[in-house]
């Protein structure tokens, strides 16, 4: 999908996109920003793909790419013993969700209906089952395949120099929706430039209910960490009432007792840190090396449970909490200075 493409200018959304001539200088100045990871010119056309012998059939939408696309992406996705890029005329890589729905396998032989323009008879064209490929986003296993770039433009009855639009990897994800703005500022009025999540407003809004619900699930957890801090720490200070009394009887200093108890706040906090991390981060590993929490497609849009490790975020994280939680400790531990050395030996 790309974090941005640049294509033709349209006023409404449509899959059917208006060809652009390949421009080296575009690609050129693109590929030279030092925020742009890769470019990569796509083709599109909207088509139906059969199953004759199944009576099977599905609106799809072909996407065709250049060869070092085509075997960067079956080497992250391919399944089976299929080929990395389709050696065929109109030969392509399915999904296994669409394989599965059609009763294709690699080597059978589908029909493609295409239409060059409005109003004409539609087209057949024979296409070869070359691979199969799963990426986990149900939307876009069900509803693309893949072809070779010049292919696509010959369905379409274009120029081989003519494209639907250019996909742009960028370097740093977060930065996507400022650097399509920038773009769709310079390039030509006859072009547009759109972010990931202007081509998908239905996913990302939302992705963004999961922020509300991971800053208020954090929030919780938060505040029951610190009360059961509290009530630890409380229930350690009642049980030494006596000792706290007797030290003070001393001559301990108040500041003296505020000490052993901050560093007793630590200890107890330290550990369930460590505890807490070394769970949660083991059970995060296992997640991303094996997949083992399954997730519905048709509900989550993914097949599994993503996992990343942000290690700044998950530092900044336990920084914060610490600070926190250190903070809130120190008003149960104020209350030892209230105390009263008879009262304090005389308390059971």
């Amino acid at each position: 999908e790309g974090d941005f493409t640049i294509s033709a200018y349209a006023p409404n959304r449509t899959e059917e996109l208006k060809p652009i001539r390949l421009s080296d200088s575009l690609a050129d100045a693109l590929s030279d920003a030092d925020y742009v990871e890769a470019v990569y010119p796509v083709v599109q056309k909207m088509a139906l793909l059969v199953n004759p012998m199944e009576d099977a059939f599905d609106g799809i939408q072909i996407k065709g790419f250049e060869t070092d696309y085509l075997e960067n992406f079956t080497a992250n996705y391919g399944t089976g013993s299929g080929t990395s890029t389709p050696t065929s005329r109109y030969g392509a890589l399915l999904s296994t969700t669409l394989a599965r729905e059609l009763a294709l396998g690699i080597g059978d032989t589908a029909l493609l209906t295409v239409l060059k323009n409005q109003g004409e008879m539609p087209r057949l064209r024979k296409s070869i089952v070359e691979g199969l490929f799963t990426t986990g986003l149900d939307e876009f296993d069900r509803q693309t395949i893949l072809m070779n770039a010049e292919d696509v433009a010959r369905l379409n009855g274009w120029r081989s120099d003519s494209v639907s639009s250019y996909m742009v990897l960028l370097n740093d994800r977060e930065g996507r929706e400022i650097i399509s703005s920038y773009w769709n500022a310079i390039i030509p009025y006859t072009m547009q430039a759109r972010s990931i999540e202007g081509r998908h407003p239905a996913i990302f809004g939302w992705l963004a209910l999961f922020d509300t619900n991971i800053i208020l699930v954090l929030a919780i957890v938060l505040i029951v960490a610190v009360a059961n801090l509290i009530t630890a720490l409380l229930v350690l200070i009642i049980d030494r009432t006596r000792m706290i009394g007797t030290l003070k009887a001393l001559g301990g200093s108040d500041r003296l007792i505020l000490q052993v108890f901050q560093w007793l706040s630590i200890r107890i906090l330290t550990r369930g840190l460590v505890w807490g991390n070394a769970l949660g981060l083991g059970l995060s590993f296992l997640q991303w090396q094996f997949s083992w929490v399954q997730l519905d497609p048709e509900t989550y849009y993914i097949a599994t449970a993503p996992i990343t490790f942000d290690w700044a975020w998950i530092l900044g994280a336990n920084a914060v909490f610490i600070v926190i939680a250190y903070l809130v400790l120190l008003l149960p531990v104020r209350w030892i200075a209230r105390l009263h050395p008879i009262q304090s030996i005389r308390f059971s």
